[in-house]
C-alpha cells in the first residue's frame, strides 16, 4: 500500500563538462541538441538509466535486491540459451511461481503484484510487459515522469574530438588508427519531473521509494563513470510538495542565467554565471497549494534573486517560504 498522498515536482540541475550527456545513436552519437534553440537536450530515458544503474551498484546481488524490493525490472538479462531477454522473457522470470494455473487477467494481475513488490523501478516509472499471444499485456503508468527532453539553460556548441585509437585500423596497417567522439565543453541541464499520487496508488510507490529516487538522482549523477559520462556534477535538487491534484509546473522556464560576461557557448563552469531564481521563487511564494520545499545545493552554484546573492534556501526564506534540507 502506498503512503504517498501529495503531488510533487522535482527540479534537478546538474552540469556536464567535456563529456556527452546524451548521445543520439542516429546521429553518430552526437550530443542531442535542439536545432532551433541550440540547447542541449537529455531524454527522460537517460535520466531513468542513471537512477536504475545507481540502484544496481548499491546491491550487486540479485537475490538480495528481490528480497528488499530493490530489483530493477528494466535491465539486461540473459535467457538460458545465452541470448538477451525480450520483454516476455523478463515477464516469465517473475511468473514462474506466482502465476501457476492462472490465465488472462488473473495471470496479469499476479504478475503486476509480484513486480511492484520486487522492482523499485516499476513502482517509480511503471512497466509495460507482453505476456504472450492472446494474453493481456501488463501496462503500468509510472507515478514519476520526467520531461521527454530536459534542456540546458543556454546554447551549447558540440565539438568533435579526434584521438589516437588503441589498435591499428586494419591487418596491414603499421600505425594506430584514429577514433572520434563528440562532447560538450559545458552544459547546465535543468531536469523536471512530476510525482503523481494517483498513479502511486496503482504501482504501490512509497515515500521511501521517493527518498531513494532523490538520492539516486544526486549520487547516481555524481557517480557516472563511463567514457562518455565522466564530467557530470549535481548542483541543485528541489522537491516541491503540493496539495493533492496541484502543481505549479514549468519550473525550468522560470530560471535563467544572469551576470554572464561570455557568450552562451563560451561558458565553461559555474564561475561564468549566476543562476537567477527570482521568477521561480516569486511564483512559488504566490502559489497557495504549495506545502513544502526541500532542497540540496552544491555551494559552487551561485544564485541570485533581485540584488541578493545567496543560496536558494536563503533566497526562498526571504520570500516567506519554509525550506528543509534534503538528506542525500
Amino acid at each position: 500500500m502506498t503512503d504517498l498522498e501529495h503531488r510533487y515536482e522535482i527540479l534537478f540541475l546538474y552540469d556536464c563538462t567535456d563529456c556527452n550527456p546524451n548521445g543520439d545513436p542516429l546521429d553518430d552519437n552526437r550530443p542531442r541538441t535542439d536545432p532551433e534553440t541550440g540547447q542541449a537536450t537529455v531524454t527522460d530515458v537517460r535520466i531513468k538509466r542513471t537512477v536504475r544503474d545507481w540502484f544496481l551498484e548499491q546491491e550487486p546481488d540479485v537475490g538480495k535486491r528481490l528480497e528488499a524490493g530493490r530489483e530493477i525490472l528494466v535491465r539486461d538479462t540473459l535467457k538460458a540459451d545465452g541470448f538477451l531477454s525480450e520483454g516476455k522473457d523478463r515477464a516469465d522470470q517473475f511468473l514462474a511461481e506466482v502465476a501457476k494455473g492462472k490465465k488472462g487477467a488473473e495471470k496479469r494481475d499476479a504478475l503486476q503484484a509480484e513486480i511492484v513488490k520486487r522492482c523499485i523501478d516499476a513502482r517509480l516509472f511503471g512497466a509495460t510487459l507482453p505476456l504472450g499471444q492472446k494474453e493481456p499485456s501488463l501496462q503500468l503508468t509510472g507515478p514519476v515522469q520526467f520531461s521527454a527532453f530536459n534542456r540546458s539553460l543556454h546554447r551549447v556548441s558540440p565539438q568533435l574530438v579526434q584521438q589516437t585509437a588503441a589498435y591499428a585500423g586494419n591487418k596491414s596497417a603499421n600505425q594506430k588508427s584514429f577514433a572520434e567522439r563528440w562532447l560538450l565543453p559545458y552544459a547546465l541541464i535543468a531536469a523536471y519531473g512530476v510525482v503523481n499520487e494517483n498513479a502511486a496508488a496503482t504501482t504501490q510507490m512509497r515515500k521511501e521509494d521517493l527518498d531513494a529516487l532523490l538520492t539516486a538522482l544526486w549520487q547516481g549523477t555524481a557517480g557516472l563513470n563511463s567514457h562518455s559520462k565522466v564530467g557530470h556534477q549535481p548542483l541543485l535538487l528541489m522537491l516541491l510538495q503540493y496539495r493533492p491534484g496541484y502543481r505549479l509546473g514549468a519550473l525550468p522556464s522560470r530560471l535563467r542565467l544572469a551576470q554572464t560576461a561570455k557568450p552562451d557557448t563560451a561558458l565553461r563552469s559555474t564561475a561564468d554565471y549566476r543562476l537567477d531564481t527570482g521568477d521561480l521563487l516569486e511564483a512559488l511564494a504566490g502559489y497557495a497549494p504549495l506545502e513544502r520545499i526541500s532542497l540540496h545545493q552544491d555551494p559552487r552554484l551561485q544564485c541570485i534573486a533581485g540584488e541578493a546573492e545567496v543560496s536558494v534556501s536563503e533566497l526562498a526564506q526571504r520570500r516567506g517560504l519554509e525550506v528543509s534540507v534534503l538528506a542525500l
